[in-house]
């Protein structure tokens, strides 16, 4: 082999290897930057979540404590119907901004299951701002309200690719029954215009989500 041809091989031998090398840094930069890229992206998911979470909760929090007017213990300082309806126009407003980082980069399943949350609150904002709330509805919106709960964590925990499992529906039972209390002698009483059992009321304000 002459001389040439050698220099030729050799030369050839450098720019391939000088080119693998280049190919492969710039593969490995691409894949850390898009990496890095997705971790931002999944931090910002994450706050996203956690504040309109926090904001739910926030609105949830004072309708418990208005309801304490017809015997319900939220175990929150309770609040007169004029200072809710100020704090409730406080928390829509975060609830608003919130909403919007939600939908940016929420899934859209995590969006859906926050919209039907959200009705079920506004359904016991109501309730719990008319004169004459019913037990039972009131019951039934707490159950509610936990079982979309779930569904929204649920859809976020998936989406941000949390593997330790789905929520168990007792995390959503917020209201039970007292001990030795059958429902029909707790809505009995409730109806007859007695206040509510504390203990039902204190298993409802114990469960802030």
């Amino acid at each position: 082999m002459s001389p040439v041809v050698q220099q030729l091989l050799t030369l050839a031998a450098v720019v391939l290897g000088a080119g693998s090398t280049f190919s492969a840094t710039v593969l490995i930069e691409r894949t850390k930057w898009r990496r890095n890229l997705d971790t931002r992206w999944d931090d910002k998911r994450l706050a996203a979540y956690i504040d309109h979470a926090s904001g739910m909760k926030k609105a949830l929090i004072v309708c418990m404590r208005l309801a304490e007017r017809h015997g319900y213990s939220a175990e929150w300082p309770p609040i007169n119907r004029d200072a809710a309806i100020a704090e409730l126009a406080a928390t829509d407003a975060e609830r608003i901004t919130n909403w919007e980082a939600l939908f940016l980069l929420g899934s859209p399943k995590a969006v859906v299951a926050a919209q039907r949350w959200n009705e079920a609150i506004w359904g016991f904002r109501h309730l719990a701002l008319s004169e004459h709330p019913d037990h039972g509805e009131y019951v039934q919106l707490f159950e509610t309200m936990g079982r979309l709960r779930n569904e929204f964590y649920d859809c976020a925990r998936a989406d941000l690719g949390v593997i330790s499992g789905a929520l168990t529906p007792e995390i959503g039972a917020w209201l039970r029954e007292p001990p030795g209390r059958d429902s029909s002698a707790v809505r009995g009483s409730q109806g007859s215009g007695a206040a509510v059992p504390d203990e039902l009321g204190r298993a409802a304000g114990g469960n802030d989500s």
